[in-house]
């Protein structure tokens, strides 16, 4: 599993959530009981097939101010359809205590993360944007998109040897 830094943008309230009597590891989401904030943002020091850095969806304790780095490692990829192409999200967890257990696309029914729940947060954080689900990957497929971008992120900036 790859831990990465996600470059935040924006943030919205979501709904996602633990679905079960689990005793709470970490204080209450930061904006309320309907559950933690969601950050979109890129992930530093890669870069994608469309000559920009990835873009990644990061559920957090509590909003970022944007700009901020939250660190985070990848859960799965949502595969997305917008405006006619095909669109990536790497969908991740900060680095935190509530989110231990949060560690592959199997695990996100449990916290009500479904990929329509994260498309909608999406929606919501890119005005004027509307996504189809065109599928949801696993933790694998987020850690060799994540390999490939920072090969060709090495690549441009002259670094890899």
């Amino acid at each position: 599993m790859h831990k990465i830094a996600v470059a935040v943008d924006a943030t919205v309230a979501s709904t996602i959530g633990r679905d079960d009597d689990a005793a709470p590891v970490d204080a209450p989401p930061a904006h309320g009981e309907s559950g933690w904030p969601v950050g979109h943002g890129r992930v530093v020091d890669t870069l994608g097939d469309d000559g920009r850095p990835l873009e990644a969806l990061v559920l957090m304790c509590e909003p970022a101010v944007p700009r901020d780095g939250v660190p985070a490692w990848p859960v799965a990829v949502l595969h997305l359809a917008a405006q006619g192409r095909a669109v990536d999200e790497l969908l991740c967890v900060a680095e935190a205590a509530p989110f231990t257990d949060l560690v592959d696309m199997a695990d996100l029914p449990r916290w009500h993360a479904e990929p329509e729940v994260w498309a909608k947060a999406l929606t919501r954080l890119t005005p004027g944007s509307s996504y189809e689900i065109a599928g949801l990957g696993p933790a694998g497929e987020a850690d060799a998109l994540l390999d490939t971008a920072w090969h060709a992120y090495l690549q441009l900036t002259g670094c890899l040897e």
